[in-house]
């Protein structure tokens, strides 16, 4: 690592807005955790608030958007969604999650008849206010009732439709502002370079046999692949922490 380069790694940044104020310089300590299978991102938020201003004007479902890198560089967003629960004590605690509130909170009654597997996905999340980015799946599935069922659990069923089917698996996320539903695809270029002795501070295994490596801020995210010591690797889950400056968690699987 050069001097230019370990200079870099001195001036981490943190951006945080909530509705629309800026709050990132009062921030003690922030975790994010994105995980390409889970339902939810979600972040915690640790603020100072001594005179107890901010906990009486932030409001439950309030923007919030986090965003993080060095001074100088353009910022990776890692966060972007609404205030879930607000403290009222000193220091102020936040908790959020992402667009996928829309998905957990609405419901739906039908009856999808002679659909594509992506036409049902498609109709699920028409009305929601979502762009669609949405990899076709020419699996038709005969009928398919729905009563009472959120957005979220109609896109289970369907995932599990086409597991059971013998197809691969559908993963799906939402990415500044976009609903994302794919397969994994390990035939894009490597977005990091992690080496050994330059910028990976620890490796371990997962119990599920996935290498979590730790690093410093990162723009990395899941659903992009990476090079570790010259291995490119899948990512399916990254953790942002943020503590008086900042750390990254990423898992992944050779690819």
């Amino acid at each position: 690592m050069n001097s230019d380069e370990a200079a870099r790694f001195l001036n981490p940044v943190l951006e945080v807005e909530v509705g629309n104020r800026s709050v990132g310089r009062w921030v003690a300590q922030m975790g994010v955790t994105s995980d390409r299978r889970g339902r939810a991102d979600t972040c915690v938020l640790t603020v100072a608030d001594t005179s107890g201003e901010l906990g009486r004007s932030i409001k439950r479902g309030e923007a919030l958007t986090i965003g993080w890198g060095y001074a100088g560089e353009d910022l990776t967003e890692i966060f972007q969604g609404v205030a879930r629960e607000v403290g009222i004590a000193d220091p102020l605690v936040i908790r959020g999650i992402d667009y996928n509130v829309i998905l957990n909170s609405r419901r739906i009654t039908t009856t999808f008849e002679g659909e594509t597997a992506s036409g049902i996905v498609k109709a699920l999340l028409a009305g929601t206010g979502l762009k669609l980015a949405i990899e076709e799946c020419d699996l038709e599935i005969e009928r398919l009732p729905m009563f009472n069922r959120t957005l979220r659990e109609g896109l289970e069923v369907v995932k599990e439709i086409i597991r059971s089917s013998g197809g691969e698996t559908y993963d799906n996320y939402i990415r500044e502002g976009v609903f994302h539903w794919e397969r994994a695809n390990l035939q894009t270029p490597t977005t990091q370079n992690y080496q050994t002795g330059v910028n990976i501070i620890n490796t371990d295994r997962t119990p599920e046999g996935l290498i979590q490596l730790e690093t410093l801020v990162s723009p990395v995210r899941h659903s992009e692949l990476v090079s570790i010591d010259g291995i490119r690797h899948y990512v399916v889950k990254v953790e942002y922490w943020w503590n008086s400056g900042g750390r990254t968690r990423l898992e992944g699987y050779p690819c």
